[in-house]
């Protein structure tokens, strides 16, 4: 397996948190809840994504998007799975996927239904890339492009004063609510944490540096997201990307 990062350039800092690649040989793994839309570009393999392990499948062949969810997701490959995706704010991708279904556990929506054949355009040119950096450049230069002018996307909580306006705007226009998401951003920041894989680190400390209440609270909201506990997730090899557990 091999997971790498890159930083958004700075003009697109404001809507994505960051973009990612992936190469694995694709076996059956959880997906981990995250505060971020994600848009995901296949390179190469072809997809199975299904909401419990037990649940239907549904097969995916080019890009998708993938909203805000609540609880892990499952997905495979046949052959060898090589992904480029953008994590974006949320509250950013309504301005590229108006009325972007919720990640109540249906299926990712392809990219097609917002950009039809610009996407078989965009894969081809990411194939084409001759580095990673360049990859990763032609993704950012094709998101930039589809962007509204001037760029404006800022987070809802920072522009309404109201309380209760604002939990039913941000619900609205992101998907789940303020609280839900400020546990999904505690989450993501546990997954990111390199102590996560320190097991000389007691888990009662890393509950508390990430503001849950007790290492019991900890425990219990994990498992509610990601149906696995802590130790579970501590036990990963540090090659795997925060927000993956390997199922077979």
């Amino acid at each position: 397996m091999r997971f790498v990062t890159q930083s958004a350039p700075r003009h697109l800092s404001s809507v994505i948190l960051e973009f990612w690649l992936l190469e694995d040989d694709g076996k059956m793994s959880a997906g981990l809840p995250k505060p971020h839309v994600e848009l995901v570009v296949s390179l190469s393999g072809l997809h199975w994504w299904r909401a419990a392990p037990g649940a239907c499948e549904h097969r995916f062949r080019d890009a998708w998007i993938t909203p805000l969810q609540q609880a892990p997701r499952y997905a495979r490959s046949v052959g060898k799975r090589r992904l480029i995706g953008a994590r974006l704010e949320p509250w950013a991708a309504t301005l590229l996927f108006p009325n972007l279904p919720r990640g109540d556990g249906t299926p990712p929506v392809p990219l097609t239904r917002y950009f039809g054949r610009d996407v078989a355009a965009l894969r081809r040119r990411l194939r084409g890339a001759c580095t990673e950096a360049q990859l990763f450049d032609f993704f950012a230069e094709w998101l930039t492009a589809r962007f509204p002018r001037p760029l404006r996307a800022r987070n809802p909580l920072e522009e309404i004063a109201s309380p209760r306006t604002m939990r039913r705007h941000f619900t609205r226009q992101v998907g789940v609510s303020p609280k839900q998401w400020q546990l999904l951003r505690r989450l993501d920041a546990v997954l990111r944490d390199p102590a996560l894989g320190d097991r000389g680190r007691p888990l009662a400390s890393l509950a508390y540096e990430h503001g849950f209440a007790d290492q019991a609270h900890f425990g219990k909201e994990v498992m509610r997201l990601t149906g696995v506990t802590p130790g579970r997730l501590r036990a990963r090899p540090t090659v795997y990307p925060p927000h993956l557990l390997r199922l077979s």
